[in-house]
């Protein structure tokens, strides 16, 4: 059974986020809890940018910006166009994301609860120890919690180039259920 995604109190992701005061000395320019937010287009599915860059490399070193305030302008929203997206998602209880593919190379820690990852060719693949990580390269696939218990995972989304199977480029999708 799908949990809806004002049934549980997500804990927040604490953020720290270092930076150079006048003298170029080393410090702690913010240290917060971002919240998640409920997902518009998936039940029990919540998510939260933790930072966002706009290149590779970035001169995020040299800048004042927020990486979590950064819109996102690449597939599906998910994606930092040139650039990497941190990103937290919190999945309720029996809750599954929509089939996606982003041109990115995505690596996926989980943190805590379990995640089944399940690609297109039909394959599953659980993922229920803390640190278990997926590298997603341009691949078709879904999420689903299999429960009993909120599952959180961290992702750094690297923007790619569309992977290119017979001359044709795997583009950005979308299938709802």
């Amino acid at each position: 059974m799908a949990h809806s995604q004002d049934d549980w109190q997500s804990p927040g992701v604490r953020r720290i986020v270092t930076a150079h005061d006048p003298r170029g000395i080393a410090g702690v320019r913010s240290d917060e809890v971002l919240e998640t937010q409920g997902h518009s287009l998936m039940q029990g599915v919540r998510t939260g940018t933790i930072w966002a860059t706009d290149s590779v490399p970035t001169n995020d070193n040299n800048s004042n910006v927020d990486g979590a305030s950064r819109v996102l302008t690449g597939d599906l929203g998910l994606i930092s166009t040139g650039g990497t997206h941190c990103l937290v998602t919190e999945i309720a209880p029996g809750a599954t994301t929509f089939w996606h593919r982003t041109s990115s190379l995505d690596h996926n820690i989980l943190i805590s609860g379990k995640v089944i990852a399940i690609l297109e060719d039909g394959t599953e693949y659980l993922m229920d120890k803390p640190g278990d990580v997926l590298i997603q390269r341009g691949t078709m696939h879904t999420w689903h919690n299999p429960g009993p218990e909120w599952a959180r995972y961290i992702s750094v989304i690297v923007d790619a180039n569309s992977a290119v199977v017979k001359g044709k480029a795997l583009r950005a999708e979308m299938q709802a259920d």
